[in-house]
C-alpha cells in the first residue's frame, strides 16, 4: 500500500523555490535572473542540478534562456494570449478602439493601486521613464517604447502578481498601439505636450498617494488618445 518515500532531487527544490518567488510576486515578468554562475553560488548548488532546473522551468515556460545572454521571467499569459489577438487585431484596425477601452478600464485601476501601492523603487522607475519622455518631448522625438514602458511600469506597481503576467503578456499589443496612435495624433503638434503633461499628471498623483486622482487622470489620458486617434483616422486629409 505505502511506497517509499524519496528524498526530493536539488534540482526540484530549486523549481520549487522559483515557484514560490514567482506567486509572492517576488519575481515578475520581464526580470533578469543572475547568470548561472551566480544563481548556483546564490543558492548554494551545483551548476549540473541548476542547468537541469533551468531546462526545466523553460520547458514549462516560466522562463527564457537566451544563450550567452539572459535569463529572464516569462508572463504566463504571454503565448496563450498574444498571438490570437495580434491575429485578431491585425485582421480589423477597429479592434484598435476596443483595446484602447480595455486599457482605460485597466489603467484607471492600475494607476488608482499603484498610488496606494508603489514602493519607493516603483516610484523611482516611473520618474526615470518621464525623466526620458520629458526629454523626448523636448527634443521633438516619437519613442513608443518608453510610452509603453511607463504604463506597464504603473501596471507593475500595483503589486498584483496575475495582472503583472496578464499586462506583460499585453506588451507588444501596447507598444503597437502606441506606435500605431502615436504616429496618427501626433499630426497635431500640440499632442506632443498634451499627452507629456498627462504622464506627468499620472506620475504626481500616484507619488501622491492619491488613488482616485490617478485612476482619473489615467483614464481622461487613454479616452484623449482614442478621441484624438479616431478623428486622425477618420479625417485622414484633414489639415491638422
Amino acid at each position: 500500500m505505502f511506497k517509499r518515500i524519496s528524498p526530493k532531487k536539488i534540482s526540484d527544490e530549486i523549481i520549487e523555490q522559483f515557484k514560490t518567488l514567482l506567486s509572492k510576486g517576488e519575481l515578475k515578468p520581464g526580470d533578469e535572473l543572475p547568470s548561472e554562475r551566480e544563481l548556483a553560488e546564490l543558492i548554494g548548488v551545483s551548476r549540473p542540478p541548476l542547468r537541469e532546473a533551468l531546462n526545466a522551468l523553460q520547458a514549462m515556460g516560466f522562463i527564457e534562456i537566451r544563450p550567452r545572454s539572459k535569463i529572464l521571467v516569462k508572463s504566463l499569459a504571454e503565448n496563450s494570449l498574444l498571438d490570437p489577438l495580434s491575429t485578431m487585431i491585425g485582421e480589423d484596425a477597429g479592434k484598435l478602439f476596443e483595446l484602447l477601452e480595455i486599457r482605460g478600464v485597466m489603467e484607471g485601476w492600475t494607476a488608482s493601486a499603484a498610488a496606494q501601492r508603489a514602493t519607493p523603487a516603483d516610484i523611482a522607475k516611473l520618474e526615470a521613464i518621464i525623466r526620458k519622455d520629458q526629454a523626448n518631448f523636448r527634443r521633438g522625438k516619437d519613442d513608443a517604447r518608453t510610452d509603453a514602458d511607463f504604463h506597464v511600469a504603473i501596471s507593475l506597481a500595483a503589486h498584483n502578481t496575475l495582472f503583472s503576467h496578464l499586462i506583460a503578456s499585453f506588451y507588444h499589443l501596447l507598444w503597437d498601439t502606441q506606435k500605431m496612435s502615436r504616429k496618427k495624433i501626433f499630426q497635431k503638434k500640440e499632442n506632443r505636450k498634451r499627452i507629456a503633461e498627462q504622464h506627468l499628471s499620472i506620475l504626481e498623483a500616484i507619488k501622491a498617494g492619491e488613488s482616485r486622482r490617478a485612476s482619473a487622470e489615467a483614464k481622461e489620458h487613454v479616452a484623449f488618445v482614442a478621441s484624438e486617434f479616431r478623428e486622425a483616422v477618420s479625417s485622414p486629409k484633414k489639415a491638422l
